[in-house]
């Protein structure tokens, strides 16, 4: 059961993931914004206090820490996700949002019963909870060492049209000795920076990076206290 639970799962979140990038496009295209990412439409609904929006036949309506979406065809409930991922894993929400579209999963339409598997999930590792949510856990085998250069003097950080420059620290080298484990997917993601090191000049070592492809205590470090400064 935990394994087909899995497999359905992250199919939830891909096809969450696929109605909110439609959202933000169909934003782009009828305001001529440049939204990229979940923190980019944040900031855009913080402004903007529109509850209701369609885009290609799909309507959205936002709701406490989420949002419903619907077509003639399909229906998606969630609530949005720790750091940049777009949703989280609600057992309440999944289990709605199965049984809307009259999936296959008759056993998952129970709220209650998707919550106990998921706590077993995170007892083996598999998940992790964060606040109300749970999330998978990277695997062992969907993760790869990075070479990081061990003589660098500067980091560049580059993120669409945007490059930042940062000299070597105690923060970057921190960054770099929590970063034990990469995920070996993180190429896949559209939304992702570019971490380039340098010595004299000279690019020596190149790795893209993004929240959801490194150990939590890196993405500290990377996110909160780099990243968050610079931007």
């Amino acid at each position: 059961m935990e394994e087909n639970l899995q497999v359905v799962l992250k199919e939830y979140i891909g096809d969450i993931e696929d109605v909110c990038n439609l959202l933000i496009r169909g934003i782009n295209y009828s305001e001529n914004l440049n939204l990229r990412n979940k923190y980019d439409f944040f900031k855009y609904r913080s402004s903007c206090k529109k509850m209701e929006f369609e885009v290609e036949g799909v309507s959205y309506q936002f709701h406490g820490k989420g949002c419903t979406a619907f077509s003639k065809e399909r229906f998606w409930d969630w609530d949005f996700g720790y750091r940049s991922r777009w949703c989280g894993i609600n057992p309440w929400k999944v289990s709605m949002t199965l049984k809307k579209n009259n999936k296959p999963y008759a056993e998952y339409y129970d709220g209650n019963i998707l919550k106990a598997t998921c706590e077993q999930l995170v007892e083996k590792g598999i998940m992790l909870k964060q606040y109300d949510q749970y999330y998978f856990e990277i695997t062992a085998g969907e993760t790869l060492k990075p070479e990081f250069p061990t003589e660098y003097d500067t980091l560049i950080i580059e993120y669409y049209n945007s490059s930042w420059s940062v000299p070597r620290s105690k923060i970057t080298d921190r960054f770099i000795r929590k970063s034990t484990r990469v995920s070996t997917q993180i190429d896949q993601k559209e939304d992702r920076y570019t971490l380039k090191f340098l010595l004299n000049g000279k690019v020596i070592y190149t790795i893209p990076y993004s929240d959801m492809g490194y150990p939590e205590n890196a993405v500290k470090i990377m996110s909160d206290e780099i990243i968050k400064n610079l931007l």
